[in-house]
């Protein structure tokens, strides 16, 4: 199915019912602020919203790096689907029929593979669980986690599950269901012996923790030995499969994700006991990384659901190098992160079983900022005696500081570290000055040695140019009124544009707005909407800001001609061609009569 096979009036349908803000609001926390609504951008690393979302025009785009676009493309790029996809996930949120097309004979094949992935562990994951709940061979491990603390309920509600002693029980399981050898191995289910002639299981003698995507789908698992005694490593995860990328997953947030958006705020722990815990002790905002390295899209996955967070790592070394690498993260995307260090070095399931939910969300409430606790690390560290020792303090501090974008906010955290340095604050903001300087003069000779993006150049334009600001006023007037075009056509038409805009101006008017438009040019498109519509909520009269607008092109093009017949005025003259200096000098007399109306009709306008 591609976009020319779905009627317009459908996709028009589609776009009515799903309201962008609705639908954006699903990834993105959005707030309104007058007629739109802001929020930090999905698509870059920010800490001060860029990203606007507009629901008179239904459509989308960020200030900071360009992306915009309708929901179909919104869609696209979030969760990286084709524009067929994206129409019909939409479509479906919607309500709406799409007109039927048979898949190609890959596509169907690549489609059925998949759900026969998810069916096979799935059947996993069922198999487990029996062994656990059902048979013998799982009494142990059943024992095991009821001292733990688990009821049957939270067992059942993360699926829970074991592999007893033994090669190949889920093998047979498997093979007895009509799965084949090699899509167990493909799933990492099984494992192949040395010599290849035969596989066994991949998991065992471990409590089993299905890990399920954001849908609810399993995708993996994850296994935790039950002998204290064996050798083996303690936790072991699927490796990367068709279905699991363990640094694109968080462990948890299938079932987390509502609460994370009601209560606005997100725990991250360490692992899969913490966040089962958590939720038996009715904390449900808990999610958990794969026991790997924290990474930038996991930190977006929580960003679609709030962008608040609580850090609670164990309290070894190991624990404290993975917290400072996930609030790394979080602050360079510009989320709010706090630091939740229990007493005693305990994790928060050995907290909760000992001292119960108000004691933990009592020391949640109480947990330090990012940067309070940063600074007390580096204090611990760190010998502020030593003559080099406050310096260093405040220069380890300088990157997190430069990013606190609000002066009440910037003003506190200086006060904060000055306190705690014995140092006047002033010395530690000459140093952030000197800093930004030195970070500004590095930025500005890279991008004097290369070219600039088209994203950049636009942005530069959509915050500073006057005359930008204007095409786009004109150009909103005329994508929402069509009956504008004569007007402006008689006062230079497509010569009042510069590019981009000049090519955004000539589909306008030919009406090619669909699938005509390339990403850049919907991009550009959602700005130019915004922009205008920016332009009109600080003037309210609509006639007014593009009659205005106009008239300020107008006189752009109307200087612009005039220099260009000055140029060729001087030409004439080393020719000493009277007839030219003669036609040329009633030009400009034309163009200069043009320029007083325009004036005056300019000033009529104030």
């Amino acid at each position: 199915m591609s976009q020319a096979l779905i009627p317009q009036e459908i996709l028009d349908e589609i776009a009515a019912k799903c309201d962008i803000v609705s639908v954006i609001g699903e990834y993105v926390p959005l707030k309104r602020t007058g007629a739109n609504y802001n929020g930090l951008c999905p698509f870059h690393s920010e800490k001060t919203p860029s990203f606007t979302v507009s629901p008179s025009k239904q459509i989308y785009y960020c200030f900071g790096c360009g992306e915009g676009g309708n929901i179909f493309k919104f869609m696209m790029k979030i969760e990286n689907l084709t524009f067929p996809e994206a129409v019909a996930k939409l479509a479906a949120k919607a309500g709406v029929s799409l007109p039927k097309k048979e898949l190609s004979k890959s596509e169907k094949e690549r489609l059925a593979r998949l759900q026969r992935l998810y069916k096979i562990n799935d059947l996993a994951a069922r198999y487990y669980q029996k062994v656990l709940l059902e048979s013998k061979a799982g009494k142990d491990y059943l024992d095991y986690l009821l001292k733990r603390g688990m009821n049957k309920e939270i067992i059942e509600k993360f699926s829970l599950g074991a592999t007893p002693a033994g090669w190949d029980g889920l093998v047979k399981f498997l093979a007895a269901k009509g799965i084949k050898e090699q899509e167990m191995l493909d799933l990492g289910l099984a494992s192949k012996s040395k010599d290849g002639q035969r596989i066994f299981d991949r998991f065992r003698e471990r409590v089993m923790f299905p890990i399920r995507d954001e849908r609810g789908r399993v995708i993996a698992f994850g296994g935790r030995l039950n002998s204290p005694e064996a050798k083996a490593q303690k936790y072991m995860n699927s490796p990367d499969t068709p279905l699991f990328h363990k640094s694109k997953v968080l462990y948890g947030l299938d079932l987390a994700k509502n609460a994370i958006r009601a209560q606005d705020s997100a725990i991250l722990v360490e692992g899969y006991m913490d966040v089962i815990a958590c939720h038996q002790y009715g904390i449900s905002n808990v999610v958990a990384p794969l026991g790997t390295a924290f990474t930038a899209e996991q930190a977006k996955l929580i960003m679609r659901h709030s962008y608040q967070v609580y850090v609670s790592f164990d309290g070894d070394a190991a624990g404290e190098k993975a917290a400072m690498r996930s609030l790394d993260i979080f602050s360079s995307l510009g989320l709010n992160v706090h630091v939740l260090t229990l007493p005693g070095g305990r994790d928060p399931d050995e907290y909760l079983r000992e001292f119960g939910q108000d004691a933990f969300l009592k020391e949640l409430k109480d947990s330090p900022e990012y940067l309070m606790y940063k600074t007390t690390r580096l204090l611990e560290k760190i010998n502020i005696n030593d003559i080099n020792g406050k310096s260093k303090v405040v220069q380890a501090l300088l990157e997190d500081l430069r990013k606190i974008k609000s002066p009440v906010a910037l003003e506190s955290a200086v006060s904060m570290i000055a306190r705690k340095l014995q140092v006047g604050e002033q010395t530690i903001m000459q140093e952030l000055r000197q800093n930004i300087n030195a970070q500004r003069h590095g930025d500005e000779s890279r991008q004097d040695s290369g070219a600039k993006s088209q994203s950049v150049k636009i942005k530069q334009y959509a915050t500073h140019d006057a005359q930008y600001i204007a095409a786009a006023a004109v150009l909103g007037g005329l994508y929402k009124d069509k009956a504008k075009l004569e007007t402006v056509q008689a006062l230079g038409g497509g010569e009042l544009f510069a590019e981009p805009l000049k090519e955004l101006y000539q589909k306008i008017v030919r009406g090619n707005l669909g699938e005509d438009l390339s990403d850049e040019e919907s991009s550009l498109l959602a700005q130019v909407l915004l922009l205008a519509e920016q332009e009109l909520d600080n003037q309210k009269d609509e006639q007014a800001v593009f009659d205005f607008s106009l008239t300020k092109l107008a006189l752009e093009k109307n200087a612009k001609d005039y220099q260009k017949l000055l140029l060729k005025l001087n030409q004439a003259e080393k020719a000493k061609s009277q007839e030219d200096i003669l036609q040329i000098l009633q030009q400009l007399e034309q163009i200069r009569k043009e320029k007083e109306k325009l004036e005056n009709k300019a000033r009529g306008m104030k």
